[in-house]
């Protein structure tokens, strides 16, 4: 007999659920503690944390709403973010409660803060839900527990870290829970153009989650090309709710005047002729299966597959023919291996040394354990109305480890289609060991099968990381300086405070300089500031004295800020070894037109300040 659940509740579920609060409230505490967060600082986390708390101030204190434009970035010229604004209107009505005991300003900072723990929890909560169709009702709670320990997941939603992605994820996971109750019953449409609306929900805050649109096709598709006819309407209703979600995206982000202008890295009209191709096709092949009876079999939906896919591929590259080059289609090829291929949360994980291996294990160790045994209970299950979610689980398993192995900023999708396959997994494991009559066997067996799987790609993992500092000529710790301690600095000092500076300085700092400074900065890490980042590089790694000298003064640069981090000296560093303008400012050597700035006792030990003289 089946061990599947079907859709009803449990009663008494409040105490398991304020258990699931409690962990994660532990977990967030434990990261607070031990991992160093400076949380009681009042610190956001990362570089898009002061970027998008930059962004939503301005938009509060009167910015357009179509404006995206970050004036004091890139300086002299500005920049414009690829950012969408749903994550933006979020963190603003989060503040609205908040400003309830504080002004509204500290409430959008608090907001920021607390949002991505918050998203977390919803996404623990809106897992139990997704489940339900797979699993029995009383084994949801380690499954959901389980997102708690993912590092891909955690990363992005740990306290301070205002980022998209910690919704990203929370929409996978109701996405996927409406494909599963699609899944289960071909006749029923509204969980189709459910998935439909949160899919494009998803691709309207990023256009990374075309590769969950991709997988939701595939998924709902796979049984139509098998035989099921009826899956062709419930095709057409998820691609309707697609386009409409897209085309309110459109009529949101963009004025009337750019409707139509198209954008590789931000929802657009391209994305839209992609859904609307996408329903286009579908009530095609509705068509197809309501006239061809017992024609419509394999072979003709394989064909009208390929027709259609190939026609409409074919429509978007004559249209948009950057479309399958991907997002970064339009990134300044420069910038390309000065930086875009040095992002962390760009790289692959792939196991060489022990440190990748321990990498490896830490994110995809709850997949490597849990999706062979999956595959098993798939296979026992083809002939089950469970296969095509069981199928869809799979196919999520698989497609986002492929992917997340070559950009690890993807590992958060896979981990949860891991701990979903994980959770049918531990639900026929439950099954199998409830037979034993042996309390002391059953809770050995238990206990050592839930180690293993959730806690043994942690201790794995961390086992083979080296956790190392990077140290200095004489062999101290010189991890960087602090930012906020520099902004302080630049606010106060008189020199610097009564008018805006443009300041030359490392890529990962810019953000945070403009968010707590109202100074301008050139280089900051997006992509679509290509002349910033390489302008900021050519300088700083430049020999021609005169040439750094005239690019500074084309930027209109007042003050170069040397922080001098590892990751700063490793994006600065000249691959021959020879002496360039940022080693020789890093040992305190300038030339003579950069005059050294007197930094305040602390500072100075980890920071180089110098002023461009007149």
């Amino acid at each position: 007999m089946s061990s599947f659940s079907r859709n009803e509740v449990r009663p008494g579920q409040a105490l398991p659920i304020a258990a699931l609060i409690f962990t994660w409230a532990l977990v967030h505490l434990s990261l607070i503690l031990f991992r160093d967060i400076a949380v009681f600082d009042a610190d956001l986390v990362g570089p898009d944390s002061f970027m998008r708390m930059l962004r939503i101030n301005e938009l509060y204190q009167g910015q357009g709403w179509f404006d995206g434009t970050i004036a004091r970035a890139n300086a002299p010229y500005g920049d414009i973010l690829h950012w969408t604004r749903p994550f933006d209107l979020l963190v603003m009505l989060l503040a609205l409660p908040i400003s309830l005991v504080t002004g509204y300003e500290q409430a959008l900072y608090v907001a920021g803060m607390v949002i991505s723990p918050l998203l977390q929890l919803a996404t623990a909560l809106a897992l139990i839900w997704t489940l339900r169709p797979v699993i029995r009702p009383a084994v949801w709670f380690l499954p959901a527990v389980a997102l708690f320990l993912q590092p891909g997941a955690l990363s992005y939603s740990v306290l301070g870290r205002a980022d998209h992605h910690s919704l990203l994820l929370l929409v996978f996971v109701i996405a996927a829970g409406f494909i599963l109750r699609a899944l289960r019953n071909p006749m029923n449409a509204r969980p189709a153009l459910l998935a439909g609306v949160v899919t494009g929900i998803g691709i309207w805050l990023s256009v990374e989650f075309l590769l969950v649109l991709g997988l939701c096709l595939a998924a709902l598709g796979s049984p139509w090309l098998f035989g099921e006819r009826e899956r062709a309407a419930q095709n057409k209703w998820f691609a309707l709710g697609l386009s409409v979600v897209l085309l309110v995206a459109l009529l949101t982000e963009r004025p009337f005047d750019r409707l139509l202008e198209p954008s590789y890295d931000q929802v657009s009209g391209v994305h839209f002729l992609v859904a609307v191709c996408c329903l286009l096709f579908w009530r095609m092949a509705e068509t197809y299966e309501e006239r061809g009876g017992r024609a419509s079999r394999l072979l003709g939906r394989t064909t009208l597959l390929v027709v259609g896919v190939g026609a409409a591929g074919l429509l978007v590259a004559a249209t948009f023919p950057q479309f399958f080059a991907g997002p970064m289609a339009e990134v300044d090829p420069r910038i390309r291996p000065l930086w875009l291929d040095r992002v962390v949360e760009m790289r692959p994980i792939t196991p060489s040394d022990r440190d990748s291996f321990g990498k490896f294990a830490l994110f995809f160790g709850v997949g490597i354990l849990s999706v062979p045994l999956f595959l098993k209970i798939l296979v026992e299950e083809r002939s089950t109305r469970q296969f095509w979610l069981l199928f869809f689980v799979a196919l999520a398993s698989l497609l986002l480890w492929i992917v997340s192995t070559r950009h690890i900023r993807f590992s958060g999708y896979s981990e949860i289609a891991f701990i979903m396959a994980f959770a049918v997994v531990l639900d026929h494991f439950l099954g199998w060991t409830g037979r034993i009559a042996s309390d002391f066997t059953r809770g050995l067996l238990r206990g050592t099968f839930l180690t293993v799987m959730l806690l043994g790609p942690v201790i794995v993992g961390c086992a083979l990381m080296s956790a190392s500092k990077a140290k200095d000529s004489a062999g101290q710790s010189l991890e960087g300086c602090d930012v906020g301690e520099v902004a302080r600095y630049l606010n106060s000092d008189a020199r610097w405070s009564r008018e805006p500076q443009t300041i030359l300085t490392f890529i990962d700092i810019g953000p945070e300089l403009l968010y707590r400074t109202p100074h301008a900065v050139l280089a900051t890490p997006y992509h679509r500031n290509g002349d910033g980042i390489y302008d900021s590089h050519r300088i700083l790694t430049s020999r021609d004295e005169p040439l750094a000298r005239e690019l500074m003064a084309a930027r209109r640069v007042d003050l170069v800020l040397l922080c001098r981090s590892p990751a700063e000296r490793a994006f600065f560093a000249d691959p021959d070894g020879t002496e360039t303008l940022y080693l020789r400012l890093d040992q305190g050597r300038p030339p003579a037109w950069l005059e050294p700035v007197d930094l305040p006792p602390g500072l100075s030990e980890t920071a180089r300040l110098y002023h461009l003289a007149q």
